[in-house]
């Protein structure tokens, strides 16, 4: 009782669906989908409800006589009101017919009594001086959509409605422009990976200087302009200075320029002209510093709903809080995990930025390793596609090894597929700018787009590599 008020609750349908599983043991597989005992509002039924969940999972048949022993192997026998009030529950029902229908208004009820609850915590929480408001709302907000997914949890599907949806995926492709993935601008890594799949977890990783937040940049900005919408989340850069990086790459003026307010009228006015675009481009980005991965979700969930974003960018991953702060290992594996969750859970393709640890320096040839992402080896299970990033001009190389060719360094930049769940590993070359920090097709120019080089996927190819 709340206010004079009795709880939202059906007793009468609660002894149908349990009379119900009685006599016909087979519906209970019509409702086991979504009803859990924790949606019972009679804490009786709630325990019976569960001895017959336990009966289900070890295989074991169920019945009046299987269910009593297992309420009494829980314990909770004399609880429950004894055999009795097991005898009872069949006397009211002829059959099963529209257990599923009664079982879903009895989530329904629990959900009603959760909002009930939810609203008289939120009130004294905001009633408490403590409390900063900004996480009230997050707070509400991800315990909102908490209590969405318990309503809309994924169907089982069959294997040839599943197989349906791949052929009209490879149909559509082969008939029209439309992208499967998540569009990229770089043509040959387009051409390998058909775009960023949805519910997958990316990482881009690199040391500091090797341009991570400029790529991330172009994978959010190339599909934004092809009016995807696009989520940003910058725990590292303000979102001015992400800004100033977009209209270097769109104005061709150097950023640093633009960072520093030293352009020129001529530029100034470019710039003006050049940015307009700006307006129609659906990038949203959040620069809150040190979000936790409660937080983080809370705000990718808002975005999804009220721009219906198609992927999101992490700059960077190490910068994420997380519950444990005495093992920063743990803390990160759980972060890993949290975002391969959300990018299934969202349906949309997440590219997590992370650094590598300083043993990438300490090699003669500097190329990274499945091994020097930083914190956690955790990040390298969790990740679909892990991508390294190294530019070997910044340490003074004059030429590489690339496909059995010596080619120069200036301006190259190489992007090292070094796992790819369901794709071929290999390296790729870009051009790098870093005067507008941007990058492009290291053949734009000709229009030329090269074949990857092969690698087996998840091998220590990087130790015999040349460099």
């Amino acid at each position: 009782m709340i206010i004079g008020k009795e709880q939202p609750a059906s007793i009468e349908l609660e002894e149908f669906v349990l009379g119900s599983i009685i006599i016909e043991s087979n519906s209970f597989d019509l409702v086991s989908s979504f009803l859990k005992h924790e949606h019972f509002y009679k804490h009786e039924y709630s325990l019976i409800y569960k001895a017959i969940t336990n009966l289900a999972t070890d295989n074991k048949p169920i019945d009046l006589l299987t269910i009593a022993q297992q309420v009494k192997i829980n314990g909770d026998l004399e609880t429950v009101g004894g055999y009795y009030t097991l005898s009872t529950l069949t006397n009211k029902v002829a059959s099963a017919m529209n257990i599923e229908a009664h079982a879903r208004i009895i989530v329904q009820n629990y959900l009603k009594r959760r909002l009930i609850d939810f609203g008289y915590r939120l009130c004294n929480m905001a009633y408490e001086d403590t409390q900063d408001c900004f996480d009230l709302i997050d707070y509400a907000g991800t315990e909102i959509n908490n209590m969405i997914n318990v309503v809309e949890s994924k169907q089982i599907k069959r294997l040839d409605e599943l197989t349906d949806s791949v052929l009209e995926d490879c149909f559509t492709a082969l008939t029209t422009d439309k992208q499967t993935g998540v569009p990229i601008s770089i043509s040959q890594m387009q051409k390998q990976t058909n775009g960023w799949r949805k519910g997958n977890l990316i990482i881009l990783a690199a040391r500091p200087a090797m341009g991570k937040t400029a790529v991330a940049l172009d994978y959010a900005y190339y599909p934004a302009k092809l009016k995807i919408p696009i989520g940003l989340f910058s725990l590292e850069m303000t979102g001015k200075e992400l800004a100033s990086r977009l209209m270097a790459k769109e104005s061709y003026i150097s950023s640093q320029k633009i960072n520093n307010n030293i352009v020129n009228d001529t530029e100034l006015t470019s710039l003006r002209k050049d940015c307009k675009v700006f307006k129609d481009i659906p990038l949203y980005i959040d620069d809150t510093p040190s979000l936790s991965l409660v937080r983080l979700r809370s705000k990718a969930l808002r975005m999804k709903r009220e721009f219906n974003i198609q992927m999101i960018i992490i700059d960077y991953l190490q910068l994420m809080e997380g519950a444990d702060s005495d093992n920063r290992e743990q803390e990160i594996s759980k972060i890993s995990r949290g975002l391969k969750k959300l990018a299934k859970e969202l349906d949309l393709p997440i590219i997590a930025l992370s650094q590598l640890s300083r043993q990438v320096e300490s090699r003669p040839n500097k190329m990274p390793q499945l091994s020097d992402l930083r914190d956690s080896g955790a990040i390298e299970q969790d990740a679909d596609m892990v991508i390294f990033l190294m530019r070997p001009e910044y340490y003074n190389m004059e030429t590489v090894l690339y496909d059995g060719q010596e080619i120069p360094t200036k301006d190259l930049l190489l992007k090292i597929i070094a796992k790819y769940r369901g794709g071929v590993t290999g390296e790729i070359r870009v051009k790098w700018n870093g005067e507008t920090t941007s990058i492009s097709d290291y053949n734009k120019i000709n229009n030329e787009i090269e074949n990857i080089k092969p690698i087996q996927n998840n091998t220590n190819f990087l130790n015999d590599n040349p460099f």
